[in-house]
């Protein structure tokens, strides 16, 4: 990485020269916009302590690592290996320099590290799949989005899905005062599967499941979705629409697909490991963080049936609180999504 460019002897004359003329600091940096307009500033306030406009030594202390050093880190960073600690990379130096000085350096290069995101482990088989299925809906238009149905199961469990609360308090003063956001810890809380679905203009409600009495953990089973689907999706799946249902194994069970045939719903091929493609995930989150707005209460409510219930409830509000804006759309935005998933290949996409 080499040093920032120095200005020519000759160039920085042209300015002063400019300046004497009357040009203003803005209509230098417009004849000259290879300059920066701040190094266009310090080049005329400079100009009486240069000879002949000549590059003067740097002030301050010489720096430690070699350019071929700071080349090598940026080189291991950005290429070889972007999780290295700060440990390994000074050991990779010779610990020339501090670990505030290294810190100094990535800021100066614009890099920082991040929390790595999380993504369900893929197969190239998932891959080829998730491929194939934005190949098959890479021509959907607007119109062909609208008559999409969505649907899916989650689970709301007390204390969770609360949003980030932001604190103008630093982390240390954060434990000092107590000032931090308690969090459950998963399943702990009275839980509840909902299941639920949208479309265009439309949308189901918040369903809560019960398990299956028979089931062998008694569960939610194939049994309780066909009924579920028996019960809600005529009227809300008109001819003409597709509905759309993950691959788990509830939703593959042969009672259910008998009901779909019944029924005579058209169902999407779902590519498996593919909940970034599914919209509907997004209003979960939007629910959860309703009910914790409409109802604080519930985050330290003791785990009884009654708070269950009121949970329950809450979630069917919030469910509803929703602007029938959002999910229109969410609805119509689809073709993004399928881009996404075609430019990755089939591999993991933002969203």
């Amino acid at each position: 990485m080499a040093q920032r460019k120095e200005l020519t002897p000759q160039l920085r004359s042209r300015i002063c020269e400019l300046r004497s003329l009357g040009f203003s600091h803005a209509r230098i940096h417009k004849l000259h916009p290879e300059v920066p307009l701040g190094t266009i500033k310090t080049t005329l306030r400079r100009e009486a302590i240069r000879n002949d406009n000549a590059t003067q030594k740097r002030s301050g202390r010489p720096r430690q690592l070699t350019e071929e050093q700071r080349d090598q880190i940026y080189d291991t960073i950005t290429h070889q290996n972007p999780h290295i600690s700060h440990q390994d990379l000074l050991a990779s130096v010779s610990h020339t320099v501090k670990e505030r000085s290294l810190r100094g350096l990535l800021r100066e290069l614009g890099k920082r590290k991040w929390r790595q995101l999380k993504r369900p482990q893929l197969t190239q088989a998932h891959a080829d799949a998730r491929h194939a299925w934005a190949k098959r809906y890479e021509h959907y238009t607007v119109e062909d989005w609208k008559r999409l149905k969505w649907s899916d199961e989650c689970t709301v469990e007390r204390g969770r899905g609360i949003r980030p609360i932001w604190t103008f308090n630093r982390p240390s003063e954060q434990l000092a005062e107590h000032d931090v956001q308690e969090v459950l810890c998963s399943g702990k809380g009275v839980k509840k599967m909902l299941w639920a679905a949208f479309g265009y203009g439309i949308r189901t409600g918040l369903v809560p499941l019960d398990g299956d009495p028979l089931a062998r953990k008694g569960g939610v089973s194939g049994w309780v979705i066909s009924c579920l689907y028996r019960g809600h999706l005529p009227g809300f799946v008109q001819p003409g629409d597709t509905f759309m249902h993950d691959n788990a194994s509830v939703h593959t069970a042969r009672i259910v697909q008998a009901v779909l045939q019944e029924l005579g719903i058209k169902v999407m091929i779902w590519p498996p490991y593919s909940p970034d493609l599914n919209p509907i995930e997004n209003l979960w989150a939007l629910m959860k963080a309703e009910i914790y707005r409409l109802y604080p209460e519930l985050e330290h409510a003791p785990d009884t049936e009654q708070t269950l219930q009121q949970l329950i409830n809450a979630a069917k509000e919030a469910w509803h609180a929703i602007d029938q804006a959002i999910l229109d759309k969410i609805s119509t935005t689809m073709s993004k999504r399928v881009d996404a998933v075609l430019k990755a290949e089939g591999w993991y996409t933002k969203y």
